[in-house]
């Protein structure tokens, strides 16, 4: 780092000390040893959603991450096979949706995941009032986002090991409105639903009951971020920026729940809600995120994010090599860096 880098960013330190910054605030800029750029690089990150699985993302905007290392992001919203269209245009940079985009890569699309955000999935199973036990789930109807999709498949993995068939249940197909699927259940026009962390305290003031934490099924890395072959070849150093930036992001939403819900009730597009509901939905989501520096998978959670994201959707009987799926160098460099900090307890 240069001299000049250094001194300002002792000073900067100093600055903290002394206006009484919370300890946190010196370890996260301690812990990246962030030098200054001149002039930020102008990136965009696309979302799938603007929700609790993807604060990080605002958090990394909020809390100067991003501008730390030299980025100055711009996070747009949308759906997965968009956002993996918009990377392969290059009109984005670095895109959620990894699942899109790791299907795509099996058709010759020159896409890699990155980055995983969580070890686990993040979804609840919310239920109407009189389900108490899975075995109670037999004859009802559960709603996903689509036949064929993430939370089918989950829902599937869930009932065989509660010890029922798929013929016990009756999947409905009803997007991802999750008001929409709240109100169903409270008509009785179905009975359960998969609900991210965020949506659970308003299910739970309309009188509907927290099953099941999906994540604790099995190891299945969830939202996935991808970029281009042509990003990881041309701009190396910028790809492991952007991972830094995300990491620290993460694990401020993982370690300071309450800060990171203020960024929440600011930025996400998710209607009022009060702190405490915020911080409580933080808290659920963190249920999936590893501890220490979070972001590569497990050997067993590749395997599973395999076959549950590419080989069963796309109906395929082959083997799918890791490596034309995923590039996951650079985010094991980032995490050896921040563990031989030995900063993390």
């Amino acid at each position: 780092m240069p001299i000049r880098t250094q001194e300002l960013n002792f000073r900067r330190l100093a600055l903290l000390r002394n206006r009484s910054i919370s300890a946190g605030a010196i370890y996260f800029l301690a812990l990246f040893s962030i030098p200054l750029f001149a002039r930020a690089e102008r990136i965009r990150t696309v979302v799938p959603q603007s929700n609790l699985n993807y604060l990080s993302v605002y958090v990394a905007e909020s809390k100067g991450f991003f501008n730390h290392e030299g980025l100055e992001n711009e996070t747009l919203v949308l759906t997965g096979p968009v956002a993996a269209a918009a990377l392969l245009g290059g009109s984005v940079d670095f895109g959620g949706g990894g699942g899109s985009a790791m299907r795509g890569a099996v058709g010759g699309a020159p896409l890699k995941a990155i980055f995983f955000q969580t070890d686990k999935v993040t979804s609840y199973l919310v239920t109407d009032p009189s389900i108490v036990k899975p075995a109670d789930l037999r004859g009802k109807k559960i709603a996903v986002g689509g036949i064929g999709s993430s939370q089918d498949r989950i829902i599937l993995k869930y009932i065989e090991q509660a010890g029922l068939s798929a013929g016990d249940i009756t999947r409905i197909a009803m997007g991802a409105d999750a008001g929409r699927r709240i109100q169903a259940i409270k008509t009785g026009a179905i009975h359960a639903t998969l609900l991210d962390p965020g949506t659970l305290s308003y299910a739970e003031t309309e009188g509907l009951r927290v099953l099941a934490f999906m994540g604790d099924l099995f190891p299945f890395p969830f939202q996935a971020f991808a970029t281009t072959d042509e990003k990881l070849k041309e701009n190396p150093d910028q790809v492991k920026r952007w991972l830094r930036a995300m990491v620290g992001a993460l694990m401020f939403v993982r370690d300071r729940p309450e800060e990171a819900a203020e960024v929440g009730i600011k930025r996400l597009r998710i209607g009022h809600v009060a702190k405490t509901a915020m911080v409580e939905s933080i808290r659920r989501y963190n249920r999936a995120v590893a501890a220490g520096v979070p972001g590569l998978p497990t050997s067993e959670g590749i395997r599973n994010v395999i076959e549950y994201e590419v080989r069963q959707p796309l109906k395929l009987e082959r083997e799918i090599p890791q490596e034309s799926l995923m590039n996951l160098k650079f985010i094991e460099q980032v995490k050896t860096e921040l563990e031989s900090k030995k900063t993390f307890r």
